[in-house]
């Protein structure tokens, strides 16, 4: 079964050096696909809950791919171990759980890329990357009925400094469709909010610091620099 874009783009950023952990892995099909198109010989499919787990069983075993994917009930990676792991994958959560998950996996430190696609909370996954010592390498655009991002990260301990605007964009460029189309759609959100607080208070300092940040989103979607 093909992959959707989401988990296409994040396929795409697999190292294929060792084992990928797929996090939140639902119906399995990420590892499936990562280990039959040989980017990883093997791989670790992790739910918390034990009915997609046991979707995720069956797809591995009609591709048979028992011996190459490991599965495991686990609340994000606590019941995962580091061996050889290369790549995290964490999709489809919010960027607030993304990051609790981030934060009490201390062997992420070690070397190990992770590869993440909020769905919500973007700019707040952003910056609690930044501030654990976490660099945001490369970023993707894509759309899948919505406008998305997959962020490639890396742990190096050193906590970068940032601005507002540093969290809305990260390492996302401007030149395909899609860049365009996911830096217009959080510009959007930003203008809603910031005219909603002045509709409130047309002097509140906050809904005049959000329109100007949708401005400055804006003129980057169209090609203008940051």
């Amino acid at each position: 079964m093909p992959l959707d874009n989401r988990l296409s783009a994040c396929a795409e950023m697999v190292s294929g050096r060792g084992t990928v952990v797929d996090v939140g892995t639902d119906h399995g099909y990420l590892p499936v696909f990562l280990v039959s198109h040989g980017i990883c010989r093997r791989a670790v499919a992790a739910d918390i809950n034990q009915g997609p787990l046991q979707s995720a069983k069956e797809h591995i075993s009609s591709a048979g791919l028992d011996g190459a994917i490991q599965t495991v009930l686990s609340d994000g990676l606590d019941g995962i171990s580091r061996d050889d792991v290369s790549d995290v994958v964490i999709a489809g959560m919010g960027g607030e759980l993304i990051a609790e998950i981030i934060e009490r996996c201390g062997w992420l430190h070690d070397g190990v890329n992770l590869i993440l696609q909020p769905m919500t909370k973007i700019a707040q996954l952003r910056s609690r990357l930044w501030e654990m010592g976490f660099e945001i390498l490369r970023e993707k655009a894509c759309f899948e009925g919505f406008f998305y991002t997959v962020i490639l990260a890396k742990y190096t301990g050193k906590k970068r400094e940032y601005s507002l605007l540093d969290t809305y964009i990260g390492k996302m460029d401007n030149k395909t469709a899609e860049e365009k189309g996911f830096l217009k759609r959080q510009s959007d959100k930003l203008l809603i909010k910031g005219r909603g607080m002045l509709n409130g208070d047309p002097d509140s300092a906050d809904g005049k610091l959000f329109a100007e940040l949708s401005s400055r989103l804006e003129s980057y979607a169209n090609g203008g620099e940051v």
